[in-house]
């Protein structure tokens, strides 16, 4: 019996030791688009103390970790590209590789039902959706969580949802896109030859306060309720 436990706490200790440590928010994936023209922030967890690096458009930077696990790094001025690139990020012997990376304009498209109107909801959707092939136009629509307090990251619940995984301006894939973001993406892209990235953190029907923080919130005595 007590060999049978010793076994049982080698083998539960040897996959706790097997865990993945090294970890990047959902809101990085494949097939995502980096702002060009501007320094871009990496950050993610790993073990406590630990060295990470990561590679990208022949950029190579690295970074400890703090005592928490968390760590940044920032990559140089990126230029726009078309081309899907990897971004690599190793500590020790963990490695995470996100593939089909480009480099554009990177907006936020965020409101109320008006910007999470899907362009299947709109008018003609059947063939915008069916002649929609702008695969360099990308968009993520992040899921509706709540919470009292900032987050730092937010679930996915797999690979193939249409919430919290990035997405192309292709047929299989557009109709859940918000209708106002693609439109402008669309166009934005023609006008200035670039990749586009939308994330769409819209919800209908959510008030101001809603997307304030406490903390701003706090000196205004009809605030309080929120």
């Amino acid at each position: 019996m007590h060999t049978i436990r010793f076994l049982a706490l080698v083998i539960f200790a040897c996959h706790l030791s097997a865990e993945q440590t090294l970890r990047l928010p959902s809101i990085f994936g494949d097939k995502m688009v980096l702002q060009q023209g501007k320094p871009i922030n990496i950050w993610g967890w790993a073990k406590a103390g630990a060295e990470v690096e990561a590679q990208f458009a022949g950029q190579r930077k690295s970074v400890k970790a703090n005592g928490k696990g968390k760590w940044m790094l920032q990559l140089d001025k990126l230029l726009t590209s078309f081309k899907g690139r990897e971004l690599v990020v190793t500590s020790g012997t963990e490695k995470i590789t996100l593939t089909d990376i480009l480099v554009g304009e990177l907006w936020v498209c965020g409101g109320q039902s008006n910007m999470e109107w899907s362009l299947r909801a709109s008018r003609d959707s059947d063939l915008e959706v069916a002649s929609a092939d702008s695969p360099h136009i990308r968009f993520i629509r992040l899921p509706h969580i709540a919470r009292p307090s900032p987050q730092e990251d937010f679930t996915v619940t797999n690979k193939t949802s249409d919430q919290g995984n990035w997405r192309q301006a292709i047929p299989e894939q557009v109709e859940n896109c918000t209708a106002v973001g693609y439109y402008f993406a669309q166009r934005l892209s023609r006008r200035l030859k670039v990749p586009v990235g939308l994330i769409d953190v819209s919800w209908g029907g959510t008030m101001a306060q809603h997307w304030v923080l406490k903390d701003t919130l706090k000196p205004f005595p009809e605030m309080q309720p929120y």
